[in-house]
């Protein structure tokens, strides 16, 4: 598999993340970042300081090693607001060259919005609204839809051009914020419309949300945040004094503590401007945004989720391939599908056998855990639930379980309801399957005048067995159907 990288090289940190394939949906093999502060105090001097750069060099170096030691050839090297806004940055990007031997690509202001709303189209293509990246030194805006970027913006009002040094506030930044988002010309056509927000500021905003709230995952991207709960809680940072903030140190860093107000406001007075009508947290930008460019044309197409499942299922499972005919197979069970239920359907047939590999006492739990909690692109925090709901019932579990409980609270009724009924069919079709293309053969699955018919093969018929019959009464159950067996 070829590896890729992205060194990027921003006003607050420096990173290096390495991605072990080109594929759709690849881990992250290696993620390194070092903190350097190269656009602090950038404000009054308009040059990055000479312990910043050395300290970025320092760093630039061992990645340049590490990259050589993960046999990575093919990667890319940006740096943005600070590098580019700085009187000495031409330099500074000489200096990286001759030093450490990366060429550095120093990227406009809307060239970065354009790859950070990339970047969300990576893990979310059918993101539909207003993509905001606040970094250290800038904010970017992006319009998304159809699957691509459109009118774009940059502004240079990030939060640590207004501090010192010592992280004090040197100017009233609230002016320009307000100067730089009113003049947004082309806002008024994307109102009402989700705002994508990508960041290390406004994902701290988010893991407090979720802290207060009381929510079930710890997972902040695409987490979701109702307009008005949103405007409630930005307006309340950004008003708040370091000895209030003080409260957050356990989940969020002092550095970032000290810029909070300001992202907030940020974040408040976009969420008005746009009148948006829900904040959701991207946890991808900018690298992936490289990374989705560097793919090729035909993977950029696939969906990242079914992607995602295919490789799960290729390395944990034991029938890779099977997740489709295992979704053929209870096809005719489910004709009413809209296109998502169908394509989370199909999610939970392929990593229906990822958990074989666990005691039998905790496959259930294992396999519900790892989809919470995995690395799933695409998906909706509803969406993981339900396919750990199904799982979770497909390898004995009942849903209204202690492990399920709080699991449970992310979903409505009819979810809960429909995640029972794909658990036990994919639990009957593995169970008559053995895990295999020929078992699915044998039989097949069709509702009739009220009753669910299970239809075997007569040369098969010895498939059924007391464990075959009690997980399809089990199923017609779900369904509330009768049920028969007819042997053809």
């Amino acid at each position: 598999m070829v590896k890729f990288a992205v060194i990027d090289i921003g006003s607050n940190s420096v990173r290096l993340v390495v991605y072990e394939s080109m594929r759709r949906a690849p881990y992250v093999i290696f993620n390194e970042k070092i903190l350097c502060g190269l656009g602090r105090g950038l404000s009054e001097t308009n040059t990055m300081r000479d312990e910043a750069m050395d300290a970025v060099i320092d760093n630039l170096q061992r990645f340049h090693l590490m990259l050589d030691k993960m046999d990575v050839e093919n990667y890319r090297v940006v740096a943005t607001s600070a590098v580019r806004d700085a009187k000495n940055g031409p330099a500074f990007a000489e200096r990286i060259k001759s030093e450490c031997r990366l060429d550095v690509a120093v990227i406009p202001g809307e060239e970065e919005a354009r790859l950070s709303g990339l970047g969300v189209l990576c893990a979310l293509p059918r993101a539909t609204g207003i993509m905001g990246d606040l970094g250290g030194g800038s904010l970017e805006l992006a319009q998304l839809s159809d699957g691509d970027v459109g009118q774009r913006v940059s502004f240079p009002i990030g939060p640590l051009k207004y501090q010192t040094l010592e992280g004090q506030t040197i100017t009233s930044p609230k002016a320009d914020v307000d100067q730089a988002i009113a003049s947004l010309s082309w806002c008024q056509e994307h109102k009402n419309e989700n705002f994508y927000a990508v960041g290390g500021s406004w994902r701290a905003l988010a893991k407090i949300h979720i802290m207060e709230k009381g929510y079930v995952l710890n997972n902040v991207h695409h987490y979701t945040i109702e307009r008005e709960e949103a405007l409630e809680l930005t307006d309340r940072i950004s008003k708040m004094h370091p000895v209030e903030l003080g409260r957050y140190r356990s989940h969020i860093s002092s550095r970032r503590l000290r810029v909070l107000p300001l992202s907030a406001y940020i974040l408040n007075r976009l969420l008005k401007k746009l009148k948006s009508s829900r904040l959701v947290i991207s946890g991808y930008g900018l690298r992936e945004g490289l990374l989705y460019e560097a793919m090729a044309p035909d993977v950029r197409e696939q969906d990242p989720l079914i992607a995602a499942c295919h490789d799960i299922a290729a390395n944990t499972g034991r029938f890779s391939e099977h997740g489709k005919r295992l979704q053929k197979w209870i096809d005719p069970v489910f004709p009413e599908d809209d296109f998502e239920h169908r394509r989370l359907r199909l999610a939970a047939a392929i990593l229906s056998d990822v958990g074989w590999r666990g005691h039998p006492e905790y496959r259930a739990e294992k396999v519900l855990y790892e989809v919470l909690h995995g690395r799933l692109l695409g998906l909706t925090h509803r969406g993981a639930a339900f396919i750990g709901l199904a799982l979770y019932i497909c390898y004995g579990g009942q849903s209204g379980e202690q492990d399920t409980a709080k699991v449970e609270t992310l979903l409505r009724p009819e979810d809960i309801r429909y995640a029972n009924q794909v658990g036990n069919a994919l639990r009957l079709a593995q169970r008559i399957s053995g895990g295999t293309e020929k078992g699915l053969k044998s039989a097949s699955l069709e509702i009739l005048d009220g009753t669910m018919m299970l239809n075997i093969r007569k040369k098969d018929q010895a498939l059924v067995n007391e464990v075959v019959m009690k997980r399809f009464t089990r199923m017609a159950k779900e369904f509330d159907l009768k049920e028969e067996i007819r042997i053809i």
